[in-house]
């Protein structure tokens, strides 16, 4: 009679425990499409066309799709005419063509082919027109995550006298070191570059390690809302992998603060 009863008692608790954790689920997943969908709410509100264009055109005019693509081409013109006036080295993706430039007045200075990208779907589901209006201006960058310095420490042992100087300088360790990092922009796009070499089973466990941090972190803030039931906050973001020298080149040149371009 006594091992009925335990086993009637396990049975409700695992009931129990199964329907909390599918509540949780429907509850997590009901909450992060509602902020999906808030989220593409935002960027139509702001950027599109009925908060823009004050006239008279039929609306069907502005989701024309030669319309589109030809605000898409205006929009990144403009942003990296913009980007130019501002006198610095500036990051453009030009997801388009699979492209990732370092310009300094207008002019390529460096340039590297992304071998993979990927955006998140808010940019496909929200209004083209409203993405374009939102991309027609440099993104500012606020700040970063990465796995390497922004300037490498070079150690230099001091000589005794001039007759003992030498100027060799020690490598820059960075090279072994994995190639990823985060850039964070003011309007909170994220932007992810990942080095695309994988060749070895350390660049791997890095790449996966650093991918796993970010998530664990962005999804912490998630419940941390959810549980004061509120809706998370969605993150726009885009994802590349280019060669890992040039991920190098383009971390260390732009400035902390710098700007960067989008054509999508």
């Amino acid at each position: 009679m006594g091992n009925c009863k335990n086993s009637l008692v396990i049975r409700i608790a695992l009931w129990v425990f199964a329907f909390i954790v599918l509540a949780f689920i429907l509850y997590f997943t009901i909450m992060s499409l509602i902020s999906t969908s808030r989220k593409i709410a935002e960027i139509n509100d702001s950027y599109s066309f009925n908060q823009i264009e004050k006239t008279s055109i039929d609306e069907k005019f502005f989701t024309d799709s030669t319309f589109v693509e030809m605000q898409k081409e205006r929009a990144f013109t403009q942003s990296r005419i913009a980007m130019a006036e501002t006198d610095s080295i500036g990051l453009t993706l030009n997801l388009r063509d699979s492209l990732a430039q370092l310009e300094v007045n207008g002019v390529v200075v460096h340039k590297t082919k992304i071998s993979f990208q990927r955006i998140c779907k808010a940019f496909n589901r929200a209004n083209s027109y409203a993405v374009a209006s939102m991309l027609s201006k440099p993104l500012n960058i606020i700040s970063d995550t990465a796995t390497i310095k922004k300037v490498p420490l070079l150690v230099k042992m001091a000589p005794k006298d001039t007759s003992e100087y030498k100027p060799d300088a020690i490598p820059d360790t960075s090279s072994f070191e994995p190639v990823n990092y985060i850039l964070e922009m003011s309007n909170g796009i994220r932007i992810f570059v990942y080095q695309q070499e994988l060749a070895k089973s350390k660049d791997v466990y890095h790449q996966m390690l650093f991918d796993v941090a970010d998530r664990a972190k962005s999804t912490l803030k998630a419940f941390k809302r959810m549980a004061a039931f509120e809706v998370p906050e969605y993150r726009l973001y885009i994802k590349i992998k280019i060669p890992k020298d040039d991920a190098k080149i383009i971390y260390r040149a732009i400035p902390r603060n710098g700007q960067i371009t989008v054509f999508w």
